[in-house]
C-alpha cells in the first residue's frame, strides 16, 4: 500500500499501539477457526444416537452427532484445513490488487461469521438428524475458507505496514503478533470445547462467530485511532468492490452446499476410491508422476534463475519439501490424535478424591499453551547461540524439528500399545495416560519452535526480489497440501488397524500407524542432516 500513517503516535513496549490492536483481532480470529477445527473430526464421527460417554450429569444419548466413518470425517478435515491455506494466496491478490487489507479484512471476517453462525444453525431442531442440516454445515465450512482467505493474509501485511523499510522493530513485532496467534488457540478450545461438549455441539460453533465479531468490534473501533489509512484500497474506485466478493463468496459456499446435497462429492470420492481399489499400480503412477513432475518444475524453475540465484531458490524448494513433510505428521492432532485421545485415553484424573474428567478438546489448547511458554525460552536460546558463533543453519533446524515431531509420536505407539487401540478383537482394559498425550503435544511444539518461525523468514531472505510473492504463494501450497494429505492419511488409519494395509512393523492396531510418522519423522530429519553440508553451498548467496 502507499500509506502508512499513523494517526496515533502512542507506543507500548516500544511498537505503535496498533500492533496491539491486530495482536487482539487475530488473537479472535484464530480463536475462531481453531475453536472449529478441535470440534470437526469428534461431531463428524459422534453417534447419531449422542455421546457414547457424556459429560457428569447429562443422559446417555446426550449430543448426537453425524455418525461418519473416522475415514470420512478425517478426509473432510484434510480438505477443509488445506483450503484454509490455500486460499489465502488469492485473498493476498485480491487485497493487493483492488479492496486493500483493511476491506479484505472486513470482508473475511463478516464470512469467517457467517460460516460459523451457519454451522450452528445447522443443528437446530430438526437440522442435526437431516441431510439439508448437513449441507448447511458444508455451506458454513465453504463460507469460512472463503473468509479465512481474504482474512489470514491481510492482518499480517498490515503488521507489515506499521513500520517502515528497515525498521528494526520488525521481527519483534512479528513474534507479538504471532502470541496473539497462540493465545486465540489457547483459549478457542477451553471456550467452545466445554459448550460443545457439555450444552451441545453447536454452542461451540456458534461462540466461535461470536469471537469473530468481537474481533470485528474492536477493529473497527480501534482502526480510526490507531491504524489511520493503512491497508486503503490502492485506488479509491476499487473499494466499492468489497462487497462483491462477500456475496461471491457466499454464493460460491451455497453451490458447495448444494453439490453436496446432490451427493455429487460423495460419487467422486467413491469413484475415486474404486478406481484406486481396481487400478493400484497405475493409482500409485499418476502419484508418482505428479510429485516427479513437481520436483521437474521446481528443478527447472531453479535452474532458470542467474547462477547466484540458482542456489538458495532450489534451497527454498528443499525446505518447503520438508515443511510440507512436518506439517503433514504435524496436523494429525485435529484427526487421529484427536480421536485417540478420545476413545483411549484415561481423562477422568484423581486430584486426592477430586475426578474431574478432561473434555477431549482441551487437549486442543495444549500445543498453544506450550508455544506461549516455551517461545521466550527458545528466542534467548537462538540469541545466546548466535552470540556464541553456533546458531543452527536452517537445515539443522528443519532437521531438530522433524526429529522431535517423530520422538513425540513415539509416546503416541507407547499409548495406543498399552490402550491396545484398534486392535482386531482387543478390548480397551487399561486406557492410555492423559501423559502421553502431554508428552506427545510437548515435543511436537519442540520441534514446531525449531521449524515453523524461521520458514517464512527464509523465504523472504534467499527469494530474488521479483519473486518473493511467487514462492510465498508456493510456500503456502506447501502448507495446503500437507494439511490435506495429512487428512488423507489419517483416513487410512482404520485400514492400518486392519491389516488392510501392511506396514514393514507390527506392534497391532494404532500403534502401527503412529509408528508410520516416527519412522518418517525421524528418518527425514536424519536425511537433511546428512545432507546438510549441501544445503549449506546451495544457500551460499542468502542469509542465514
Amino acid at each position: 500500500m502507499s500509506s502508512t500513517a499513523i494517526r496515533s503516535d502512542r507506543t507500548f513496549l516500544g511498537h505503535p499501539i496498533g500492533l496491539f490492536l491486530l495482536f487482539l483481532v487475530e488473537m479472535w480470529e484464530r480463536f475462531s477457526y481453531y475453536g472449529m477445527r478441535g470440534l470437526l473430526v469428534l461431531y463428524l464421527v459422534c453417534p447419531t444416537t449422542g455421546m457414547t460417554e457424556p459429560p457428569a450429569g447429562r443422559p446417555e444419548g446426550y449430543n448426537p452427532g453425524r455418525g461418519w466413518s473416522d475415514a470420512d470425517a478425517s478426509t473432510l478435515y484434510g480438505l477443509y484445513t488445506g483450503l484454509a491455506y490455500l486460499f489465502p494466496i488469492f485473498g493476498g491478490m485480491i487485497a493487493d490488487k483492488l479492496i486493500g487489507t483493511h476491506r479484505s479484512m472486513i470482508v473475511g471476517g463478516l464470512l469467517i461469521a457467517s460460516g460459523h453462525i451457519a454451522l450452528a444453525v445447522s443443528g437446530f431442531g430438526n437440522l442435526e438428524h437431516t441431510s439439508l442440516g448437513m449441507s448447511i454445515f458444508i455451506f458454513g465450512l465453504a463460507v469460512i475458507v472463503f473468509g479465512t482467505g481474504h482474512f489470514k493474509p491481510s492482518v499480517s501485511v498490515m503488521v507489515g505496514q506499521l513500520y517502515p523499510p528497515g525498521d528494526p522493530r520488525r521481527d519483534g513485532a512479528f513474534s507479538i503478533f504471532y502470541m496473539g496467534i497462540n493465545l486465540g488457540a489457547f483459549l478457542c478450545n477451553i471456550v467452545c470445547g466445554i459448550l460443545a461438549y457439555r450444552y451441545g455441539w453447536h454452542w461451540g460453533f456458534g461462540a466461535a462467530a461470536v469471537g469473530m465479531l468481537a474481533g470485528l468490534a474492536l477493529y473497527m473501533w480501534g482502526r480510526p485511532r490507531f491504524l489511520g489509512d493503512i491497508g486503503e484500497a490502492p485506488k479509491a474506485s476499487t473499494a466499492r468492490w468489497a462487497g462483491m466478493f462477500i456475496i461471491g463468496g457466499l454464493a460460491l459456499a451455497a453451490v458447495a452446499g448444494v453439490i453436496f446435497h446432490m451427493g455429487i462429492f460423495g460419487d467422486i470420492q467413491r469413484a475415486i476410491g474404486d478406481f484406486t481399489r481396481a487400478q493400484p499400480t497405475l493409482a500409485s503412477a499418476i502419484a508418482i508422476g505428479l510429485f516427479v513432475a513437481s520436483v521437474a518444475a521446481a528443478g527447472w524453475f531453479s535452474l532458470s534463475m542467474p547462477p547466484g540465484d540458482r542456489g538458495p531458490v532450489a534451497s527454498i524448494f528443499i525446505f518447503m519439501f520438508f515443511n510440507a513433510f512436518f506439517w503433514l505428521a504435524f496436523e494429525q492432532a485435529g484427526s487421529s490424535i484427536n480421536l485417540f485421545t478420545d476413545r483411549y485415553t484415561q481423562r477422568q484424573l484423581n486430584i486426592f478424591g477430586w475426578t474431574p474428567t478432561i473434555d477431549t478438546p482441551l487437549f486442543q489448547s495444549v500445543n498453544a499453551f506450550f508455544v506461549i511458554v516455551l517461545s521466550p525460552i527458545f528466542g534467548m536460546i537462538w540469541v545466546g547461540l548466535a552470540r556464541r558463533g553456533k546458531n543452527p543453519s536452517q537445515p539443522v533446524k528443519i532437521a531438530l524439528g522433524l526429529i522431535f515431531l517423530g520422538l513425540g509420536f513415539v509416546f503416541m505407539v507407547w499409548g495406543a500399545n498399552i490402550a491396545q487401540a484398534g486392535v482386531p478383537g482387543a478390548q480397551t482394559v487399561v486406557k492410555a495416560s492423559v501423559l502421553f498425550i502431554l508428552m506427545t503435544y510437548f515435543l511436537h511444539t519442540v520441534g514446531e519452535l525449531c521449524l515453523s518461525p524461521t520458514g517464512l523468514s527464509y523465504v523472504t531472505k534467499a527469494a530474488p526480489v521479483r519473486f518473493v510473492s511467487l514462492l510465498m504463494g508456493i510456500w503456502f501450497v506447501s502448507s495446503f497440501i500437507a494439511n490435506l494429505g495429512g487428512g488423507l492419511i489419517a483416513a487410512q488409519t482404520e485400514k492400518v488397524e486392519s491389516g488392510e494395509i501392511k506396514l514393514p512393523w507390527n506392534f497391532g492396531g494404532q500403534a502401527d500407524f503412529f509408528m508410520l510418522f516416527v519412522v518418517t519423522s525421524i528418518g527425514a530429519g536424519v536425511v537433511i542432516l546428512i545432507f546438510t553440508p549441501v544445503l549449506k553451498k546451495l544457500m551460499r548467496n542468502a542469509t542465514d
